[in-house]
């Protein structure tokens, strides 16, 4: 707008920086043929209240390329100190002339020009000297607009010496809003929406938030009101997936509200009372629910009882937290069924979508020959796919499919294979296994082809199938798999790949295309729903065609829920090359682990090996009982807010740039904790619970 000499100067300062912890660059990332600066730009040159607008950057050569976008986007762009940013507002608006400062944040995208000219008008109309909608929030987080005079700057300026004051520009403005800070005595009004929109989240601070501004910003053009975003947002609630989780940005200083300054850093170490509501939680599950848990491997068993979290009760990307509202960085990964993270926002938006049709139906959906296709192409050997819930029923399939195609009853496996009687009678848990079906089943040691076509010959007219893990935690030998396939040509046997673990992570098609050997049956489950119960058993067509004859029918086979996450994971995956990202990066964090390792001075006894895709934790010529070290392991990683097993279980949400260095800071103390326990009289006596109980040896 054309100002009157006699009305105030407004000048609009978007602080911006390259560095962000958790989404680095994503003032310049692309966001729908913008980037976010751009995107901002655009949006706030049409507010009517703005004179000038400047962006406000570092002196720091990381913050190089800001300045080269401000000059495309002939926006004026100016320098100062990384910390002390409200330093780079008392130089911007002596720069200026500004007489009265808007203050904008470039993690806000949707930055609504109607929204910025209320409060410049409710600023020039009220006589307050500050005026924000970020204290008594009514706007949606992503909206925030602050307003204040130069004059307030000035005095903040020169009464602020607490630098996280200074970093956060704002706080001596708010009169009285936190305890324990100092802050002025100006006058504060509030700018509200006329219902309130506090619910909604439209800020850019980690990948789940890109992945929203995407969506939207395909169906909805650069130019839209947040009226017509919320609009539309109620019309696609599935849209509301993508951040649902997150919760309003607080900033460093809101967490220090009725705290005295110096207990802002405070954090207890002690992990005494860490899992009292697990602990009593257990007692009450574990008189009604079998081993208070529906999993061995998620179970009491594996953890130190009294002294673990037993109960998770919310997950987001990498992260969960137990009902003691604790927080880990979890590598377990739910046992490897999630591979994008939880609650993914693209596979969270399919099952909305999907649920607001229907979850299981009378007849077969679309979705079951949607997701056969997308199998088809990607597997080597899938010409027929049918679906089940769990690797169990994969794996169970398979087998009664083998028996079928050979007329033939013994089989032999290599791995874990799931809990049917078949393959569970072969373990020390066999106990309900009838003696009859547990001589049908021989185990043959995986890696040795020799071993095989040995038994195999002493009974050539036996064995149906051959069923093997082709890759686990350790590459098979070189040429084992396609001997292995040789050797069950040779003599009609079913060859069987259990790529329930392998399957989309070491190759979206398995180890089956990483190794290039073509099984006549495979297994798929864990990855494929991201955390949706669904497997397939695919394969040859003259053996698949068999399901028309053997009985392998599900009430929820066709689930559709389950079969819109799939579809939507495995395009996820391949879109964005996860398998082989996930390989680099589990390289690289057995390299740095190792290391730390190295440092702390056990690298004698305990180091990270094996396939990149599937790091796992090797031990050896341990000073106490590998029980006893691995109890000690699993109570210090738990105590330092990791849940990590013997293997690294990644996912896209473990690609994040903060993950590392976080788990190495955690990991560290863990290094510390074991090193000392380990060097103490009796390690046992610094269990604080039961010792983990094992179940058998999986592989």
């Amino acid at each position: 707008m054309k100002r009157n000499q006699e009305s105030p100067k407004v000048v609009a300062i978007l602080q911006a920086r390259m560095r962000s912890s958790r989404l680095p660059g994503k003032v310049l990332i692309q966001v729908s043929g913008n980037t976010t600066l751009g995107l901002i730009v655009h949006r706030l040159k049409k507010a009517n209240r703005i004179d000038e607008l400047v962006v406000a950057t570092t002196d720091l050569i990381d913050d190089d390329p800001i300045v080269a976008a401000c000059n495309e986007l002939q926006v004026r762009c100016l320098r100062g100190n990384e910390q002390d940013v409200l330093s780079r507002y008392v130089m911007a608006a002596s720069e200026t002339e500004a007489d009265a400062i808007v203050r904008l944040t470039a993690d806000c995208p949707m930055i609504d020009p109607a929204v910025v000219d209320q409060a410049v008008d409710l600023y020039l109309q009220s006589g307050a000297e500050y005026v924000s909608n970020v204290i008594e929030r009514t706007f949606p987080d992503g909206l925030d607009v602050e307003v204040f005079s130069r004059d307030l700057l000035l005095r903040a300026d020169n009464n602020c010496s607490d630098p996280r004051m200074r970093e956060h520009v704002t706080p001596y403005m708010r009169t009285g809003v936190y305890q324990g800070v100092v802050s002025g005595e100006n006058s504060v009004a509030h700018l509200k929406a006329s219902a309130d929109f506090s619910s909604l989240r439209w800020t850019l601070d980690e990948p789940e938030d890109l992945d929203f501004f995407r969506a939207i910003l395909s169906r909805l053009g650069p130019d839209t009101s947040w009226l017509e975003l919320t609009a539309y947002l109620c019309q696609h609630p599935d849209l509301l997936a993508y951040n649902r989780q997150k919760k309003w940005r607080v900033g460093a200083l809101e967490n220090i509200k009725n705290k005295p300054i110096s207990e802002v850093n405070a954090v207890s170490q002690n992990g005494k009372c860490r899992y009292d509501n697990s602990n009593e939680m257990f007692e009450k599950v574990i008189e009604l629910i079998p081993l208070a848990s529906q999993t061995f491997s998620k179970s009491h068993l594996q953890y130190v009882l009294g002294s673990a979290p037993l109960f998770l009760q919310r997950g987001k990307g990498c992260r969960v937290e137990d009902i003691d509202c604790n927080e880990y960085i979890d590598y377990v990964s739910g046992l490897m069924s999630i591979v994008l993270g939880y609650c993914d926002p693209d596979v969270d938006a399919a099952i909305i979508r999907q649920m607001e049709n229907g979850i299981s139906f009378s007849l077969a959906t679309e979705l079951e020959f949607r997701l056969a296709e997308i199998l088809k192409r990607i597997i080597p050997c899938c010409e027929m796919v049918r679906f089940g819930k769990n690797g169990s029923d994969a794996t169970s399939a398979a087998i009664r499919l083998a028996r079928a195609f050979t007329q033939r009853d013994k089989i032999l496996v290599a791995g874990y294979h799931g809990w049917h009687d078949w393959y569970i009678g072969t373990t020390t848990r066999d106990l309900g296994v009838p003696e009859c079906v547990k001589e049908l089943t021989q185990k043959v040691p995986f890696g040795d082809a020799d071993k095989l076509e040995k038994l195999i010959k002493s009974s050539p007219s036996e064995f149906a199938a051959f069923i093997l893990e082709p890759s686990t935690t350790i590459a098979p030998p070189d040429g084992y798999l396609q001997s292995v396939k040789e050797i069950c040509n040779k003599y009609g046997v079913v060859l069987i790949f259990d790529e329930i673990v392998s399957g989309f992570r070491i190759s979206l098609g398995g180890a089956q295309e990483f190794y290039g050997v073509s099984p006549d049956l495979a297994c798929f489950g864990k990855a494929m729903g991201n955390g949706m119960p669904i497997s397939a058993v695919v394969g040859r067509r003259s053996i698949m065609k068999l399901m028309d004859n053997i009985f392998f029918s599900a009430t929820f086979g066709g689930e559709a829920l389950s079969l819109a996450a799939s579809i939507e994971t495995v395009t996820k995956l391949e879109k964005e090359d996860i398998p082989a990202k996930l390989s680099k990066h589990g390289e690289h964090l057995s390299a740095v682990l190792n290391q730390r390792i190295e440092k702390s001075g056990l690298q004698d006894i305990m180091k990270y090996s094996g396939n990149n895709w599937w790091p796992r934790l090797v031990v050896e010529d341990l000073p106490v009982s590998e029980n006893i070290f691995s109890s000690l392991l699993k109570q210090f990683l738990n105590e330092n807010g990791l849940l990590m097993g013997t293997s690294l279980n990644l996912t896209r949400a473990h690609l994040a740039p903060s993950v590392i260095p976080e788990t190495v800071s955690r990991f560290d103390r863990v290094l510390s904790d074991l090193q000392t326990a380990l060097q103490s009289p009796n390690p046992s006596a610094c269990l604080n619970g039961r010792p983990i109980q094992p179940v058998f040896a999986l592989r």
